[in-house]
């Protein structure tokens, strides 16, 4: 252990343990004891050829680390975690904490599976993407086994439901590297939710641009309509207009999953073979 820890981000941005959310408290706590050199006193014994300074130094190291890890659950978890050897043991407070709230116990694999099934999008992506990548790290923590495709259909089972995202949802489910893989779902569904929040940004800005263009008489922007070409237009040939040549307009249906066209209705086969038999147990 070094005398002089790293500087590392302040104890605050780790979030509150408040006993549903252990996975993501427990990996936020584990990297800031482990940039402080205090992880060691909670995950193992003191070595037992120890001298008597060493002996000191990792008792003071395990005051430190209960210090900092009380300061960040809430009253309730403090009452079911401390006693007369957990409150001078950094190890049996750790242990104490990951029984409580990562054991295969049923209490906590039913409580996380229902967490899950709770999850519903209600048109924030980001805050959909937010709560799955955290219900996630809950999952495991609990050691509750989900294949990986299954999780996918289930992330995107959750969206399909909804127009403007069906199509997207659907060239998710028709790419198969991709499907297999539950991360890049919700990396995909980052891109998305990052593309939105840009071009919401840029609404303004291209409503501003817009109205400046009918308000300069030297800057009139000219469309096609009425299946005829505007010779006027500069943004595209005569050959080129959709307006003229309707045949030319991208068919979204040609993006139309070929291998899989009951898309959504696998994503639900998905959800029910799910609900039916993947059910939390004890040990």
């Amino acid at each position: 252990m070094n005398d002089k820890p790293l500087d590392v981000k302040d104890i605050s941005t780790i979030p509150i343990l408040d006993g549903t959310n252990y996975g993501h408290w427990q990996m936020h706590m584990k990297i800031y004891l482990r940039s402080r050199d205090l992880l060691e006193v909670c995950e193992k014994l003191v070595p037992s050829d120890a001298s008597t300074s060493a002996v000191n130094k990792w008792t003071r190291a395990s005051f430190e680390a209960i210090n900092l890890i009380t300061t960040r659950i809430t009253e309730r978890v403090f009452r079911e975690v401390i006693n007369s050897e957990t409150i001078v043991n950094s190890r049996e407070l750790w242990s104490k904490i990951t029984e409580q709230y990562a054991s295969k116990r049923a209490v906590n694999r039913g409580r996380v599976w229902m967490d899950w099934q709770g999850c519903f999008y209600d048109r924030n992506l980001q805050s959909y993407i937010d709560t799955c990548q955290k219900l996630m790290m809950e999952l495991d923590a609990v050691s509750i086994v989900v294949p990986n495709e299954l999780l996918s259909y289930l992330l995107l089972g959750k969206l399909g439901g909804n127009h403007h995202l069906s199509q997207f949802v659907e060239s998710l489910i028709c790419n198969k590297d991709i499907i297999e893989k539950p991360q890049s779902i919700l990396s995909r569904l980052q891109d998305l939710a990052s593309h939105n929040q840009h071009a919401s940004h840029g609404k303004e800005t291209t409503s501003n641009a817009l109205t400046t263009s009918l308000d300069d008489p030297h800057k009139i922007i000219y469309y096609c309509s009425n299946g005829k070409h505007n010779n006027k237009c500069t943004t595209h040939r005569k050959a080129e207009c959709w307006a003229e040549n309707p045949h030319l307009r991208p068919n979204r249906k040609d993006k139309k999953c070929k291998n899989n066209p009951s898309a959504h209705l696998s994503i639900v086969q998905a959800l029910i073979t799910l609900s039916t038999t993947q059910q939390p147990s004890s040990d």
